[in-house]
């Protein structure tokens, strides 16, 4: 037993820990905002002569705004301290904020400057988390850890702040905005743990010409760049729909479909937990075994999903394939480039998969309406399912073909 908990003990212990606890708050504060749509609907009662379509700009605004914010911030990485960008984002989160919260009646422009600076700062700090862990761990089984735990501690942020949102929203929807007061222990905790990171590698300049940019371009990073934008694109397609099937099939309320959400969450906090070692136990197949849980996720709340439990087993197999999806994308990414362009890279990864999150409903609906001539959220779930069980087949062939060159060339070697 004492030898069981010190293995278990053991695994959490990791070197540079430190830096995680600034990175903790980033990830925490890089998506805040999708745990304000609880509010919407108190907004549309203080905002009654706003259509309804405008109060929920609101909260589309940041994901919008994040996606050139990212491509700026791996951009400003080759000139600027990866420190200096952290610490602008958060002061940009922080003043968007507070907009509420200094004026307690703010104009519905007012509002979507406050989404605005909040997804630009969002967009910023977001590869920042990431770059941190990828350029301060060399070795792969301790940086799939971090970037486990890291994620794992965004899905349990990302709780924890609803909740809050909720709470504070009570007494007056602009209470809520208070949250964003947490920016400052997180502002000083990076100013003082954080290092001051390394210059990324220009993609263009006089020495090196287009190295740079032939390195972040190489054709796994493409592959990585496009497999991880359908697979977006097919994973919203569950958070999209799966409130409707459950009103659909008349299989509960509102409260039941959070239970549902609330069992992702979990499942997908403990995939960060144990995605260090799910990594090294199955290595290549991981992303393939995820895939599989997703695509069986949703082609069963699909086809079998007429009782309730049913959805639950499924958004279980669901949480558990979200988990290692999303860990998956940063950490292949950053098994692919060079450390020098990483920022980069994982900045261009993001926006691939922003791309793809906005384009799901469009995708995925117009595919189950040519397939079944009828819209359903079951018929979109099946769709979705089904563009996993592609995306299974598709990284599965090309673990077998690395598989064999590295055969291969490890007998060429030997000869």
């Amino acid at each position: 037993m004492k030898e069981t908990l010190r293995r278990f003990l053991s695994y959490f212990r990791i070197e540079h820990a430190l830096i995680l606890v600034p990175v903790f708050g980033f990830a925490v504060y890089d998506s805040v905002f999708s745990a304000f749509s609880s509010i919407l609907g108190v907004l549309g009662d203080a905002y009654p002569d706003v259509p309804r379509t405008a109060i929920q700009m609101v909260l589309s605004v940041p994901p919008l705004v994040s996606i050139p914010g990212t491509l700026l911030s791996g951009f400003l990485s080759s000139y600027v301290r990866k420190k200096r960008i952290a610490e602008f984002a958060l002061a940009i989160i922080f003043v968007g904020g507070m907009i509420p919260v200094v004026f307690r009646t703010p104009s519905i422009y007012a509002l979507f400057a406050c989404s605005a600076c909040v997804g630009l700062g969002q967009g910023l700090l977001h590869p920042m988390a990431n770059a941190f862990i990828c350029q301060t761990w060399d070795d792969d089984g301790e940086r799939s850890r971090a970037l486990g735990f890291k994620q794992a501690f965004n899905f349990m942020g990302e709780a924890l702040v609803a909740l809050l949102v909720g709470f504070l929203a009570l007494s007056h929807w602009g209470n809520a905005f208070l949250v964003y007061l947490g920016v400052i222990p997180v502002f000083l905790i990076a100013r003082f743990a954080l290092p001051e990171g390394d210059l990324d590698k220009r993609l263009i300049d006089r020495k090196s010409r287009a190295a740079g940019l032939k390195e972040l371009f190489k054709p796994k990073a493409v592959y990585l760049f496009a497999l991880f934008f359908f697979a977006m694109m097919c994973l919203y397609g569950f958070h999209t729909n799966i409130a409707m099937l459950v009103q659909e099939r008349r299989l509960g309320t509102t409260a039941d479909v959070s239970v549902v959400a609330s069992c992702v969450s979990i499942v997908s906090f403990l995939v960060g937990i144990a995605y260090g070692k799910l990594s090294k136990a199955f290595g290549a197949a991981t992303l393939c075994i995820g895939f599989g849980c997703l695509a069986s996720g949703m082609l069963a709340v699909s086809l079998f999903g007429y009782s309730f439990p049913v959805v639950v087993a499924g958004g279980i197999l669901f949480g558990f394939g979200s988990g290692v999806q999303q860990i998956s994308s940063i950490y292949y990414i950053s098994k692919t480039v060079d450390k020098s362009v990483v920022t980069m890279a994982i900045s261009v990864l993001v926006s691939f998969v922003s791309f793809g999150a906005t384009l799901s409903p469009l995708v995925i609906n117009g595919l189950q309406g040519l397939v079944f001539g009828t819209e359903s959220a079951s018929g979109s779930l099946a769709v979705a399912g089904c563009g996993f069980a592609a995306l299974v087949v598709v990284e599965g062939a090309r673990a077998l073909l690395k598989k064999k060159r590295d055969r291969g060339s490890g007998l060429v070697r030997r000869s």
